[in-house]
């Protein structure tokens, strides 16, 4: 399903990717792990098109990446790529489930569609109780489901995680741990997911480590 090949990236005179080769198979959950600085939200933001390689291959189902416009990226990210971030990036003036439904707004989906799965997605995660609150009246772990149900709402095939769990207690970061398995299990989407958190990356079904800019393992 994901083919990068031979995939570098540089930031001026820093060379923070440095040849990366990677396949993933649809339904498969892996974790990227490795020190901070070897390059691994870096290869996740190119593996989610929010950054272009330097040099290299990157094709989804067969799809090359760097040869999609700008208005196809955009759309092709919004529909098929789900991203779950360490802080959430939950927009204050809105409420848990209207930052849910954003990305199904945005992608043009019939708006009852996208409210009647945002609630479907509220009871999955166990936050129904906490559709109307802000930003600011949910825990972390609240916080974090709102995001994963945001990255859900549009059923991508793809679904990236940056430390997921970096921000939340040993409990709640179990559960959360747990859920991804459920979800990868239950829809069968492919989740990428970067974690200094060992726990995770042993539940998943691959553990790639980088070292300075490359997969060594």
């Amino acid at each position: 399903m994901i083919k990068a090949e031979n995939i570098h990236l540089s930031y001026g005179n820093v060379d923070v990717l440095k040849g990366v080769d990677l396949e993933i198979s649809k339904g498969e959950i892996i974790s990227i792990v490795g020190a901070s600085g070897a390059g691994k939200t870096t290869l996740l933001h190119i593996l989610g098109t929010l950054e272009q390689a330097d040099n290299g291959k990157y094709s989804i189902n067969g799809e090359s990446i760097s040869e999609l416009s700008s208005n196809k990226l955009s759309q092709f990210r919004n529909l098929e790529i789900g991203f779950i971030f360490q802080f959430h990036n939950l927009l204050v003036e809105f409420s848990a489930f209207e930052n849910i439904c954003l990305p199904g707004y945005i992608s043009g989906r019939n708006k009852k569609e996208v409210e009647k799965e945002a609630t479907k997605l509220l009871e999955t995660l166990g936050i129904s109780s906490r559709k109307d609150h802000m930003p600011n009246e949910l825990s972390g772990g609240e916080q974090q489901r709102v995001a994963i149900a945001r990255a859900l709402i549009n059923s991508p095939s793809i679904v990236l995680a940056d430390e997921p769990s970096g921000n939340l207690d040993s409990e709640n970061a179990r559960k959360l741990h747990e859920l991804f398995i459920k979800l990868n299990k239950d829809l069968n989407q492919t989740f990428i997911i970067v974690t200094h958190n060992k726990e995770l990356a042993s539940m998943t079904n691959r553990t790639l480590e980088m070292v300075d800019g490359k997969i060594i393992s």
